[in-house]
């Protein structure tokens, strides 16, 4: 789990709000596909694209709902 503060070291407010668009469907992953796998490369050894996608998604949608960030 990454904290808020993580996520916002990392990512600018304007990265922020497309990470949020993302996770609500609105923006397709691969807009920012690569950063988000770097923001988790730490924690995840990725395997299979599709699964590796739809894990990020929700590990992603988790770590903004727990931040309070959406």
């Amino acid at each position: 789990m990454k904290t808020v503060k993580e996520i916002r070291d990392t990512f600018s407010p304007d990265e922020i709000k497309i990470l949020i668009e993302i996770v609500k469907g609105k923006q397709d992953f691969d807009v920012m596909g690569d950063e988000i796998k770097d923001f988790y490369s730490d924690e995840y050894e990725f395997i299979d694209e599709e699964d590796d996608k739809q894990f990020l998604l929700e590990k992603l949608e988790f770590d903004l709902e727990m931040g309070g960030i959406i």
